[in-house]
């Protein structure tokens, strides 16, 4: 956590996350994608808050498993996906969809050094649509209900169009992402951990559908013995 300054030349995000998993005798599993930059600047960041922040930038996720250090992006991690169905695995789940934090659109602003030109990249529902598969994005509710809402990334400056897009996509499916959040509480179930899958059953036509598990805790005591609870989130809601 000690906080430092440094910079890194001609290197892409993968080549940064891997020499701070060495510098800590960490052995690196990074696979993510991302531009070359001439220069990355480490400025009074702690080395966990500097590769935290460029896993965003190309929208991938970062986690310690023994002495490894992973680094991937969501679709990459391959775990599988945890079936439960209410009032039997899954015992109570309270679902909230909330349109207040979405946005239509994210564009993020640069310069083009080379062509010495302005950058003006634009991320929207395709982004996400992966993940959202035949569900309703909240981009899409929001566009129909209440009209565009569109959100302008000012800092960070890019100096290319791939960089620009990148970071465009990330901050959009990032926010995407918690369109609908739920906390639940399950049966025991170690399967269950932050980066699962989980498909919940007996929601209703809205809700049912997979989740990203974003936070998990093994809970005991002598009033409700073992339980699991955990925290989910989604970027869809089902057709009714």
């Amino acid at each position: 956590m000690t906080r430092r300054s440094r910079t890194f030349n001609d290197v892409s995000d993968k080549d940064v996350i891997t020499t701070v998993a060495n510098d800590h005798g960490l052995t690196p599993q990074v696979d993510v994608n991302g531009p070359t930059h001439k220069v990355l600047a480490q400025v009074n960041q702690s080395d966990l808050a500097f590769i935290r922040e460029r896993a965003r930038a190309v929208d991938a996720e970062l986690w310690v498993e023994g002495t490894t250090l992973h680094a991937k992006t969501r679709a990459s991690r391959g775990t599988t996906s945890v079936r439960m169905t209410l009032g039997r695995e899954l015992r109570e789940f309270s679902a909230l969809s909330d349109l207040a934090g979405q946005r239509s659109s994210v564009t993020v602003g640069g310069w083009d050094v080379s062509s010495k030109q302005a950058l003006s990249v634009e991320a929207g529902d395709s982004a996400i649509s992966s993940e959202v598969g035949n569900d309703e994005s909240g981009a899409s509710i929001l566009k129909s209900a209440l009209g565009e809402r569109k959100e302008a990334i000012a800092h960070g400056v890019p100096v290319d169009q791939q960089e620009a897009q990148a970071r465009a996509e990330a901050c959009f499916r990032s926010i995407a992402r918690r369109f609908v959040t739920g906390r639940g509480t399950a049966e025991p179930n170690g399967s269950l951990r932050v980066g699962a899958a989980t498909e919940l059953v007996g929601l209703g036509p809205l809700f049912n559908g997979k989740y990203y598990v974003a936070e998990v805790r093994h809970v005991f005591d002598g009033v409700h013995g073992m339980r699991t609870e955990f925290t989910a989130e989604r970027a869809g809601l089902g057709r009714p």
